[in-house]
């Protein structure tokens, strides 16, 4: 069916169940689920629908009829009308994560051991104004740099956010000032700061549907940035920075410092990556088995792994300057640059049994020939971190049932205000 068309769907009463996948809640109506966003479970809301297929109506809560769930902020944030940043900025980011975690367990349903698991699983919480790595989006029309309004492409004001870093949300005149003076083509700007408060480096990539091609005097110079920015760069399409000035990377200081160029990914969190990186050292411990890291990005989990005691490293990193960053920040390690981790375990031969195995994968999470690559390897442990319950369920169950038991699952909220968090799990061959 098509989508629904808000101005001649009418709004329903509705009641929301339980939180479902994508931070929303079930609901029924009119013989149709009802998957519905801004509601909390328990309430009853006015729905509007925003698209219908097959007997599923995507929809929004338009008001809240009943007595509102007490994770639910009397003063939402201000923006939230407009601005797409975040999809729970009507939730209390101190409940939140206890609300997530029920919802982790029910897109795990369908593997009930690891549902209970999770559900009882210990959370690491996290205060706001979190993000160390941003992408905002630059309207050249109306001058205006901010996150994409809800399912939309148009720039929405930001003039306060709960997410963003102070430093960003102090740097955003003088680079709105900047880019109004110079850019007039609609690009995305990368933001990424490191620990120390002058350690900060941004850069402007091509936006979808945005300027085709790209001028270097887009990009504000030294004088336009300074105390502001230690570098300021384009990127390519593969997120090679080009065509600026100063600094390409940031250090964050961790047990392991570790430097991060601007185009690669890195935990973006700055109140959980330390602990995370101690309790992934802990679970690793100073068993010395080699490591192999599979999705790499700079070393961050590997450094771990080197912190918890010496150890033979390979880290598996398609991304070039990803991976050249992890060679630096891991002298000795051996890093495979370039390469897949489904091609690197695909066509290594003689794989360790006794090796401690790390994996990290987007939200897709692992691919059908790395579950099955993994299950002939069978690896001593597998220490895996997802972003996606659902499929971090699937690939878990997977190895479930190839000989593997989880000995610790753990939840860390790295996006308090977002439907998101992240399952740290360790897997042990039985």
């Amino acid at each position: 069916m098509s989508p629904a068309d808000p101005a001649t769907d009418e709004a329903v009463t509705v009641v929301a169940e339980k939180l479902i996948g994508g931070g929303r809640a079930l609901a029924h109506h009119g013989g149709a689920t009802w998957m519905v966003a801004g509601a909390l479970p328990g309430e009853g809301v006015r729905a509007e629908a925003t698209k219908r297929r097959a007997g599923i109506v995507e929809a929004r809560a338009l008001e809240i009829l009943s007595d509102p769930h007490p994770a639910r902020l009397q003063e939402p944030c201000p923006q939230s009308g407009v601005c797409g940043g975040c999809d729970w900025p009507h939730v209390d980011p101190s409940d939140g994560a206890d609300l997530k975690a029920a919802a982790a367990a029910e897109a795990a349903r369908a593997y009930p051991d690891l549902a209970a698991r999770i559900a009882s699983a210990p959370i690491h919480r996290s205060e706001g104004s979190y993000r160390l790595r941003a992408r905002l989006h630059w309207d050249a029309g109306q001058k205006r740099l901010g996150f994409y309004g809800h399912r939309s492409r148009t720039v929405a004001s930001l003039d306060s956010c709960r997410i963003l870093s102070p430093r960003l949300m102090q740097a955003l005149p003088r680079l709105t000032d900047s880019l109004s003076n110079r850019c007039t083509g609609h690009v995305d700007l990368e933001w990424l700061e490191g620990t120390e408060a002058n350690d900060t480096v941004a850069a402007l990539r091509q936006a979808k549907g945005g300027a085709k091609t790209f001028d270097p005097t887009w990009i504000p110079g030294p004088d336009e940035m300074d105390s502001v920015l230690s570098g300021f760069h384009a990127l390519s399409k593969a997120g090679r920075p080009h065509s600026g000035w100063g600094a390409t990377e940031v250090r964050i200081d961790l047990p392991i410092p570790l430097n991060v160029p601007i185009g690669s990914f890195f935990q973006g969190n700055r109140h959980l990556i330390v602990p995370l990186f101690k309790r992934v050292a802990e679970l690793i411990g100073s068993d010395p088995a080699p490591v192999f890291d599979l999705h790499a990005g700079v070393g961050y989990l590997a450094a771990a792994a080197r912190f918890a005691g010496e150890r033979d490293l390979t880290l598996v990193e398609p991304y070039r300057d990803a991976a050249l960053a992890a060679g630096r920040n891991l002298p000795g390690a051996r890093v495979i640059v370039g390469a897949t981790a489904e091609a690197f375990v695909g066509d290594a031969k003689d794989l360790p049994p006794e090796a401690l195995v790390i994996t990290d994968p987007p939200r897709t999470g692992l691919s059908k020939d790395l579950r099955s690559h993994l299950a002939r390897w069978h690896p001593h442990r597998i220490l895996m971190l997802g972003c996606d319950p659902s499929t971090w369920a699937r690939d878990a169950g997977y190895l479930c049932r190839h000989g593997f038991e989880p000995r610790v699952i753990e939840i860390f909220d790295l996006f308090p205000s977002t439907h998101h968090l992240e399952i740290l799990a360790l897997m042990e061959r039985v």
